[in-house]
């Protein structure tokens, strides 16, 4: 297949690309132009340019060449609403199916949540559920990841870094127990997304490969990475938010249980990397 990829220098992008490459497809990089005018995604066959605060831009890479079978958007959003929803439409309107990669923060606090559970976003991803429903319109698949780890990349390095400078793990804690996350390794999720562009349906599929990880362990394990104290200690949310914002701060104290049945049964998707607590000890973060 013809896919084009955005969001392909990014931290999730780079490991579809990889993986789409490896299973045979003709894989596109939809990328900012380089000022030096170089490649800037070596592992995809071709590269077009633009910026996904012009729709119009993403529009004429589809309809550049001799056209694609599917885009990826594995991209951020511009935090402009109507710029999201209308990036969201290019590819239906040009003929093109569309993988969305979302996140389970659109389900909100959530306990035993699947792919069919209703979306209450938390304010950082406000709108993220509406380029849901826009994708979902025009035949396209989403995939909502959990938090995604591995390769050294991603919170985790955040959480690993906050127990160096603190000398001990830590959480962020809106009170009461603490919280549990949904925890994907990046690979798993790359073929995950390769399965959902190879055969999935205009439906939802969670990318969950641990439902529910304790952030005590996480935050223990953080601690061993960081070789400090191998302790978890809870940070109010209202102290993180002076250092890390309000909405990241409240999205940190979410605790959530999400599941991937149908995502298991329909696509055969069975993760095999390390767990986080694994990967953090004895993986790329040790």
């Amino acid at each position: 297949m013809r896919v084009l990829v955005i969001g392909a220098t990014g931290y999730i992008g780079a490991a579809v690309v990889e993986r789409l490459a490896a299973g045979g497809h003709e894989v596109t990089a939809y990328v900012r132009p380089a000022a030096d005018g170089a490649r800037r995604v070596p592992a995809a066959a071709g590269e077009r340019y633009g910026d996904l605060s012009d729709p119009a831009t993403l529009r004429a890479a589809l309809e550049s060449g001799d056209g694609f079978d599917a885009v990826v958007h594995a991209g951020q959003l511009t935090g402009d609403r109507e710029t999201d929803l209308a990036v969201a439409g290019v590819p239906a309107a040009a003929g093109v199916r569309m993988v969305y990669l979302s996140g389970v923060w659109v389900l909100g606090a959530v306990d035993g949540g699947d792919e069919d559970s209703p979306a209450r976003p938390i304010p950082l991803v406000a709108y993220r559920d509406e380029v849901e429903r826009v994708v979902l319109g025009g035949g396209g698949s989403v995939v909502r990841p959990g938090v995604v780890h591995g390769r050294g990349a991603g919170i985790l390095v955040l959480l690993r870094d906050l127990a160096a400078e603190r000398g001990a793990g830590v959480y962020v804690s809106a009170g009461g127990a603490a919280p549990t996350w949904p925890f994907v390794h990046v690979d798993d999720l790359a073929e995950l997304v390769a399965a959902v562009v190879e055969r999935g349906r205009a439906v939802v599929y969670h990318g969950v490969g641990e439902e529910a990880v304790p952030l005590t362990d996480v935050a223990e394990a953080a601690a061993r990475a960081a070789g400090v104290k191998e302790a978890a200690e809870p940070w109010p949310v209202e102290e993180a938010a002076q250092a890390l914002g309000t909405g990241f701060a409240e999205a940190l104290a979410l605790g959530q249980r999400v599941g991937a049945p149908r995502t298991r049964r329909e696509l055969g998707w069975a993760p095999s990397r390390p767990g986080v607590v694994a990967e953090l000890i004895e993986g790329s973060y040790a």
